[in-house]
């Protein structure tokens, strides 16, 4: 069964003898897919209201010949001259009231009722024309929606849009009032009316407009969640245009965890599949698949991957990318796979002579000769054939869940409890042990049923809901192991601090009430002392110290030095029949390890049947009633691994036995 192993490919930039020899290298890459069309606006309506698809037509014709499938994307990401021309209404303004001019891209306001009308009709058009084409497989909408600082947008359709929002929300003023704490600073309302949009981003790549201007985070987490939706709200539009004309899958490209603007979990529960762009550095000693553990827990299935790294060369921003290792390339597309990938397309097949991105990385360069990037491709694509089908019909089945949650990555955002903290980086981290473990994980929302796993990590959620709270309870007392990290629960879910001891509505729970807070800085940080099996594992701790103060629980672990030398900081407590921890501040790599390792003792969560080596990751996977082990080596020695028993090599379809060496960035699939 073959894999959708593809490009992002743009015949709208070049002529036919070029598209004839780049099909034919695709051809003989094993490529097998290609994605086209999504700033082309310009081209499939070069005047409003006349749809032009000769341009498109023959090369998704010609493409189908070569057993190639076609992805075709709608290309909203850039409205046309004629259409900024003619609606100036269209453009969006940012965080500093500047409004985008035409000439880059992503410079619309997804609010505004008039480029929502030519959205829908340019989608409409292209699923009324494509949708039933036996040459296309999938329909993308838009390209990264919000990406580079395009999704808050503060026109005054979005201003009036906000307040309607909130008056939905709350009622009435005075309820608004009420929960976000206006008193604060004066800052209470009489109407609606008089709700000004925050001034303050946490999106990447912005400038603040007023550096020192401290707004209500309630408002401003308000805000969050109301551009999230109003960009939801505007991709369904097109969702629905298409699916009028087409019963193809119909998707959209996410940024992963980068862009931080959308709740995708939430977004994507109108599509028919989750899919994302990815740009891991192909010189590092490994990709973290912690992004494709979100992506799997975002629909709860295989993903796609429609951009994807694809080498070295220049980049945007003066940044430019370096050159896979030898062999990286080839690894990081089946790694893909191995997480749960279903597709992936690199970006891009050819590179770019002109435009903000020219000479920027690609699988081909721009003289068209093929070179050690597409002979990896094309080596991927041959492993790609044999593994297939085994990986088609297995599937992960994990003991333990990394609970992720937007509201406390937005809340986390828009106050800080310490400069060098980052949520999706401190969950990545726990993540990262677990794998080093050689223990798979799940990353899932708080709303997700958390019966089926042995263990459950839920890193720095500071805002909680009562019934995720109430739901934890229930999971250890029916036997399950938790680990807490700090900041549980201090704020509800209008983003106010809770009046309560910590942590609010869980001090049962765990057993303990914290004490003292503060971050950790240089000259704060502190020795902590872990009580393990073998003895005691010590380590410095980092971003954020809390002290604990027992009611019940075990203090397994304790400060070794400073003023709170012997305070607890690390929990464990018994309740129901199961048991929680706690971790009061964030640790050092190792120590993480090992308090991994009692919250999995006590979960009895199987671990690797066999030792694998610094550098490698294995990802296991259920194949009928077998374990598929996922070997990747992603560092640049050999590596051995003494085998517990006979496996049966899918690769080179032979039984293995005693020891195998994985070359490296090399790779092996062993089914017990």
């Amino acid at each position: 069964m073959r894999m959708k192993y593809g490009v992002s490919y743009y015949p709208e930039h070049k002529e036919q003898a070029e598209i004839a020899h780049d099909i034919a290298l695709m051809k003989e890459a094993g490529i097998n897919l290609v994605r086209m069309g999504e700033f082309a606006w310009c081209k499939f309506e070069p005047v409003e209201g006349q749809y032009d698809f000769a341009w498109l037509d023959p090369v998704v014709e010609e493409l189908g010949a070569n057993g190639i499938q076609t992805i075709i994307c709608t290309p909203t990401a850039c409205p046309p001259a004629w259409l900024v021309e003619k609606h100036p209404e269209i453009l969006y303004v940012d965080n500093r009231g500047i409004t985008r001019p035409f000439g880059g891209r992503r410079h619309y306001c997804y609010n505004n009722p008039v480029y929502r009308g030519y959205s829908r009709k340019i989608a409409e058009a292209i699923g009324a024309h494509y949708g039933g084409s036996p040459y296309v497989f999938a329909f993308q909408i838009d390209n990264e929606l919000a990406q580079e600082g395009t999704g808050r947008c503060r026109c005054p359709v979005c201003r009036k849009k906000f307040q309607q929002w909130l008056e939905g929300k709350y009622g009435t003023i005075v309820e608004l009032n009420r929960r976000m704490g206006t008193v604060f600073w004066g800052q209470a309302y009489d109407r609606f009316s008089q709700i000004n949009l925050p001034v303050n981003t946490i999106e990447p790549n912005t400038q603040q407009a007023i550096p020192a201007f401290f707004e209500n985070p309630s408002l401003r987490l308000d805000f969050e969640r109301f551009c999230s939706d109003s960009n939801i709200e505007y991709q369904n539009i097109q969702r629905d245009a298409l699916k009028k004309y087409t019963d193809k899958i119909v998707t959209t490209n996410a940024t992963g965890l980068a862009t931080n603007s959308i709740d995708y979990y939430k977004a994507f529960q109108g599509l028919d599949c989750y899919a994302f762009d990815y740009y891991p550095s192909l010189r590092d000693l490994e990709i973290s698949s912690f992004p494709y553990a979100h992506a799997r827990g975002v629909c709860g299935k295989d993903f796609w991957l429609l951009e994807f790294q694809s080498g070295g060369g220049h980049g945007l921003w003066g940044s430019g990318r370096l050159q896979p290792y030898p062999g990286a390339l080839r690894q990081a597309a089946v790694h893909a796979f191995a997480a749960g990938a279903d597709l992936v397309a690199h970006f891009q097949f050819r590179t770019f002579p002109f435009g903000a991105e020219q000479l920027n990385y690609a699988v081909v360069d721009i003289d068209g000769i093929p070179r050690r990037r597409f002979y990896e491709v094309q080596a991927a694509a041959r492993d790609l054939k044999k593994l297939g089908s085994v990986l088609k019909h297995s599937r992960f089945d994990n003991e333990v869940a990394v609970c992720f949650d937007y509201q406390s990555l937005w809340a986390l955002k828009i106050k800080p409890i310490a400069k060098d903290f980052n949520y999706v980086k401190f969950c990545t981290e726990i993540y990262q042990q677990l794998a080093r473990l050689g223990v798979g994980a799940d990353v899932i929302p708080f709303g997700r049923d958390l019966d089926k796993y042995k263990v459950v990590i839920v890193p720095a959620p500071i805002i909680m809901s009562d019934d995720f709270k109430r739901r934890l309870k229930q999971y250890v007392y029916n036997g399950g192991v938790l680990l807490s990290t700090f900041l549980a629960g201090i704020k509800n879910p209008d983003n106010i601090g809770i009046a309560e001891s910590l942590p609010c509505g869980l001090t049962g729970l765990f057993g303990i009430r914290v004490g003292e807070v503060e971050p950790v800085v240089e000259r704060t940080k502190a020795t902590i002392a872990l009580k393990t099996g073998a003895g005691e594992t010590r380590g410095v701790n980092k971003y954020w110290a809390e002290t604990l103060e027992p009611n019940g629980a075990e203090m397994i672990g304790v400060y070794a030095d400073t003023f709170r030398e012997g305070t607890g900081v690390i929990s464990r407590n018994s309740y129901g029949n199961g048991v929680a921890y706690y971790l009061g501040t964030g640790v050092e790599p190792q120590l993480l390890g090992e308090l991994a390792k009692l919250a999995l003792k006590d979960g009895r969560v199987a671990l690797l049947p066999f030792k694998v080596q610094a550098g490698m990751k294995v990802f296991v996977r259920k194949y009928d009633h077998q374990n598929l082990y996922c070997l990747f080596n992603f560092s640049q020695e050999p590596a051995a691994i003494k085998l517990d028993h006979d496996y049966y090599d899918v690769l080179n379809g032979d039984s293995v036995t005693d020891e195998i060496v994985l070359e490296p960035k090399g790779y092996r699939f062993l089914l017990d």
